[in-house]
């Protein structure tokens, strides 16, 4: 099998907290530049630039997936990834269906446009998108695995919007993987699989952090096997 470089947290212009410049060909480009075989683009609680990010990795032949950064009742993050896109669509669609019926102030957080691959600007998304949903963190983990996704918690050892800074520890629940920062409990190495990814909201984030697996294929099937690897005996 072939080892190979994955980040699959990058958020595009569409994420009220990322620049500008993160178009979905500008994203793809700096990944190839960086040696990264396999992409995934993870707005926040909405999924409406996937299609022009599937267009880009195609042109670039760029493997890639498809997700999501959904956020629970409870604000904590969590990395949904789906090797379809019309499976991603409807996930993500449905998530960002539980957000609250709140605007966006464009003003305060940035316009959250929704881009073609040329990178212009079609329309906006309209609710707020770096806030809670009404879905808790224990009900959103099984929905993800049922829709099959890879299911990620997100950057776990932060102490805002990571699982163990809200609960005190990880809860006991099926994910397929847990993304961390900085050093991490042997214990929870012992448990999930361990990876690090980008989080890239700037061009200069993308590259900064990678995971490095052996897979014979970027689907969903193949990469759980792979990350099981990941764990430490």
């Amino acid at each position: 099998m072939k080892k190979s470089r994955i980040d699959f947290h990058i958020h595009s212009c569409l994420s009220p907290c990322a620049s500008p410049e993160m178009l979905p060909r500008m994203i793809v480009a700096r990944a190839k530049a960086a040696g990264i075989d396999c992409i995934a683009l993870t707005d926040h609680s909405c999924v409406e630039n996937l299609p022009a990010f599937q267009q880009a990795c195609a042109e670039a032949g760029m493997a890639c997936l498809y997700g999501l950064e959904a956020s629970t009742a409870e604000q904590i993050h969590v990395l949904c990834l789906f090797d379809d896109l019309n499976r991603a669509l409807d996930f993500g669609r449905m998530i960002y269906s539980h957000l609250p019926d709140q605007p966006n102030d464009m003003e305060r957080f940035g316009p959250q446009p929704i881009v073609t691959v040329d990178g212009e600007v079609t329309h906006f998304a309209e609710k707020h998108l770096n806030i809670g949903t009404d879905i808790s963190f224990s009900d959103l983990v099984p929905m993800a695995l049922r829709a099959g996704a890879l299911c990620i918690p997100s950057h776990i050892d932060r102490p805002m919007s990571g699982a163990i800074g809200y609960f005190g520890f990880l809860p006991d629940l099926p994910y397929d993987a847990v993304e961390v920062v900085g050093t991490i409990d042997p214990e929870i190495a012992r448990r999930w699989p361990v990876v690090r990814f980008s989080d890239s909201h700037h061009p200069d984030h993308i590259g900064r952090r990678f995971t490095e697996i052996e897979t014979e294929a970027f689907t969903v099937p193949a990469l759980r096997a792979a990350l099981r690897r990941l764990i430490t005996e």
